[in-house]
């Protein structure tokens, strides 16, 4: 009985392993170590075939013998080693030799045979593995070109193995190549559907990166946006309101001076800088004195930690705009306090006045000054809030924090 194909063909149990490759893409690795699986199948049967080709070598030319031999198993074994040192390409290129060798070495045979009849069972002894080739081809291009090379070298191989065979030793030739047909289907099948998954994986991760790169894109100019938004609200307008209220105050020049250089002032620059509390202090002091000379920050720092820069500023600003905001709304004669308290667990500054006070919930959402210069920019650290209370008649109370 012709056999096409081995239990050695059955893949193995950890074939698809988790451990990543930083520089290697997931579907990558399948068609890599399905060159493998399909290197080790050539080997095994290499082992095997050692007698049967011997035993062939006295109805077939020795040079026949040895050029089938490198076609055939030669290519095949090549496959292990550019599994792992060859590209993505080379190792397409390396698995559609090792079909194409099987190929030539049947359309070589007429011409290696000296007429003589082999009396054995098995019949010839590449007519074996014809399904392992077509795995190979499979590898190398799509599944409709593997399954008619597979239907070819089925045919070929035992269309081959019943004419060298003695005839008492041959079965009907047609459910021969219908049986060991089907039976090869199953693993160029099988190969093919790891090349479709590999496809699969490797472009479903290359859209995944390039979405991520569209949305870090959206999200910078997003972020850009609000940046330029809460800059405008709070320095820029503030510059052209003392302008307009004061004309040539003392506070002008600082305040546009300090518009300029925010606007300058280069985005991202500061991830990953510290600075000491005290620092930070004294930041959230001068960016309120900025808005209020005469207003009074008072601080209790109990903490020798460090403090991340673009907490310091989105706290400063955010600070200012509180006052600013009071100094606006509170009513005239309200009082106004900044308490700064740095601590272990965090940092957290309150803003308070006892004035009019307001219905937060009344606010439309066209005011950038509690949206986005004092909210959004809080709620973009990680750990950080902003909390506003108030009600009609009752003053305002902002609360800033930032957790460790």
């Amino acid at each position: 009985m012709t056999i096409v194909g081995s239990t050695g063909l059955r893949p193995s149990a950890r074939q698809s392993g988790i451990a990543d490759r930083s520089d290697e893409l997931a579907g990558r690795r399948i068609l890599r170590r399905m060159s493998v699986f399909i290197a080790v199948g050539y080997a095994a049967y290499a082992a095997e075939s050692i007698a049967p080709i011997f035993e062939a070598s006295s109805v077939m030319s020795t040079w026949w013998t040895a050029t089938a031999a490198v076609l055939i198993f030669g290519t095949g074994l090549a496959m292990a080693p550019m599994a792992w040192r060859a590209d993505l390409t080379r190792l397409r290129v390396a698995a559609f030799a090792a079909a194409a060798g099987y190929a030539i070495a049947l359309g070589l045979w007429w011409f290696g045979w000296n007429g003589e009849r082999l009396d054995a069972i098995g019949g010839i002894w590449f007519s074996n593995f014809p399904g392992l080739a077509a795995a190979a081809m499979a590898l190398a291009c799509r599944a409709r070109i593997a399954i008619g090379y597979l239907l070819l070298v089925v045919a070929g191989a035992l269309t081959i193995s019943h004419q060298v065979r003695s005839p008492e030793r041959n079965s009907p030739l047609i459910p021969d190549v219908a049986w060991a047909f089907a039976f090869s289907l199953v693993f160029v099948a099988a190969t093919s559907m790891a090349r479709r998954t590999a496809q699969i994986l490797d472009s479903t991760r290359r859209d995944a990166y390039r979405a991520a790169a569209q949305g870090a894109d959206a999200q910078a100019r997003a972020d850009e946006r609000n940046r330029f938004a809460a800059l405008t609200h709070d320095t820029v307008m503030a510059s052209l309101l003392v302008a307009a209220r004061r004309g040539a105050a003392p506070e002008l020049a600082s305040e546009a001076s300090a518009a300029l250089a925010a606007l300058d002032a280069p985005t991202g620059g500061t991830e990953g800088v510290t600075i000491s509390p005290e620092t930070m202090v004294h930041g959230i002091r001068a960016a309120v004195a900025l808005v209020e000379p005469a207003q009074i920050t008072t601080a209790d720092v109990d903490d020798s930690g460090s403090v991340p820069q673009q907490v310091a500023t989105a706290m400063a600003g955010a600070a200012a705009e509180a006052v600013r905001n009071t100094r606006r709304h509170a009513g005239a004669g309200a009082h106004v306090s900044v308490d700064v308290r740095v601590d272990s667990s965090g940092v957290q500054v309150v803003v308070a006045d006892d004035g009019v006070g307001f219905d937060p919930d009344q606010v439309p959402s066209s005011r950038l000054g509690i949206a986005v210069s004092i909210r959004r920019r809080m709620e973009a650290l990680n750990g950080g809030s902003a909390q506003l209370l108030s009600a009609p008649g009752a003053g305002t109370i902002v609360v800033l924090e930032w957790g460790r």
